[in-house]
């Protein structure tokens, strides 16, 4: 991929893009929380879509902040009639899959380490929950970007504008200046709806180093 590089001579000449990813399913293979429910289901012997139905919407209210990990994996356990085994505790039960099978996806990561090193700025925003977010601290994920912001952290979930706004809020960018990468494509609309002018969505790397390569080619001769 080639990149502009930003000039260091006169940096306040021209409004560079910031860049925004998505973390599951974009900068780690990890597409969503199925894994999860899989996990808890054959540990505790549960009909997996039953706990599902059940579990799903306590990980959205933590994903946006809201609630005790324990507590909320205690109480969907408890409508079954379970008791968490010895050892177990609801973080760690939603953690384990994640610190598992969560792997960082090593073409995206080069492109990140490629624009920061050309001088883009690069942010992640995730819909997460902290025991998630704890295993990404844990491997260091969060060193990869210029910051990193959390879904848990913000009160705000995509593919709500306040989760995007927020992010870019802390940052001092304009939506007019950012592009946004997510696989989910409600997220990428969400984006779009918030102001993002160039919201991309995710399917492939080859794919994202191409819009990529767009992007700055327009933004470059724009100048």
């Amino acid at each position: 991929m080639r990149l502009s590089p930003v000039s260091r001579e006169n940096p306040d000449t021209k409004i560079l893009p910031v860049f925004v990813f998505d973390i599951g399913g974009v900068v780690i293979k990890w597409r969503n929380s199925g894994q999860i429910y899989r996990y808890i289901a054959q540990r505790y012997r549960l009909p997996i879509h039953p706990l599902t139905g059940a579990l799903a919407p306590e990980v959205r209210r933590l994903e946006s902040g809201d609630g005790d990990a324990d507590e909320c994996v205690e109480r969907v356990l408890a409508g079954f009639g379970r008791r968490l085994i010895a050892g177990d505790s609801g973080g760690l039960l939603l953690a384990q899959p994640f610190k598992e099978k969560a792997r960082l996806r090593k073409g995206v990561v080069q492109i990140i380490t490629k624009l920061r090193r050309e001088g883009y700025r690069v942010y992640a925003l995730s819909n997460t929950c902290l025991p998630h977010l704890k295993v990404m601290r844990e491997n260091g994920w969060p060193h990869l970007f210029d910051g990193f912001f959390t879904s848990c952290e913000l009160g705000a979930v995509k593919p709500h504008r306040d989760a995007y706004l927020a992010v870019l809020g802390a940052v001092g960018a304009e939506p007019s200046q950012t592009v946004f990468v997510d696989d989910r494509e409600e997220n990428v609309i969400g984006a779009k709806l918030a102001g993002i002018r160039w919201p991309i969505h995710y399917t492939s790397i080859e794919r994202l180093k191409q819009d990529i390569e767009r992007i700055l080619e327009v933004t470059t001769h724009s100048e």
